[in-house]
């Protein structure tokens, strides 16, 4: 590529700074081609109600397990499931593997395609941040996502311990987990700073 020779050719002149620069250039240039085709792949998702472009900038994305209890986890019957048992509350509490992708104004669950051929997302379900009561870290690895609870046409905090769970999401350690747990209250607190400012 040609500003890794600059980098490289300036490096071998003595030009240190020079080369930090073409480098740093490569790096923002490859970075910004890398987003390019994740949003790219994530505008090709399948049966999205929500328009992806309003919902702010991609702030993260990866990987996660979903688990919801009675098969509430809206996702097709051709979904690869991971496994399926009972709780202590005899409930049947299914494991999908999910991708999960933060906006600015959204937290959209997705599942990717069953064959090698189809790696094209597949809604799932999807909470505005706004509407985020609580994230509750329920084991090391897993964390849920609590709703607000409509009340004839208002929002209301519910103080009911029985509180709408709108995502159980668990992740590959528990490292992971706080730092999705962190980025999203990061963004909910944005959201309410402005509120209020205004």
């Amino acid at each position: 590529m040609f500003l890794s020779g600059l980098a490289k050719a300036s490096a071998d002149l003595g030009i240190d700074e020079a080369s930090a620069d073409y480098s740093a250039a490569l790096d923002a240039i490859l970075a910004v081609a890398d987003h390019t085709n994740t949003m790219m792949w994530v505008g090709k998702m399948e049966g999205c109600p929500i328009r992806l472009c309003s919902q702010g900038h991609l702030l993260k994305h990866g990987k996660v397990l979903s688990r919801k209890v009675d098969g509430n986890l809206a996702v097709p019957s051709s979904s690869v499931l991971i496994s399926l048992y009972r709780n202590a509350h005899n409930q049947i509490v299914g494991i999908w593997p999910c991708h999960i992708l933060l906006f600015q104004q959204a937290v959209v669950l997705c599942r990717i395609g069953d064959h090698t051929e189809n790696l094209n997302l597949q809604y799932v379900k999807h909470v505005c941040l706004n509407h985020i009561k609580d994230l509750i870290s329920e084991k090391s690895k897993t964390f849920e996502i609590h709703k607000l609870k409509q009340v004839e046409g208002d929002l209301q905090d519910s103080e009911s311990p029985n509180s709408e769970v709108i995502m159980k999401l668990e992740f590959d350690d528990e490292e992971e987990k706080e730092i999705w747990m962190k980025t999203i209250q990061t963004e909910i607190d944005q959201l309410k700073s402005m509120a209020f400012s205004l």
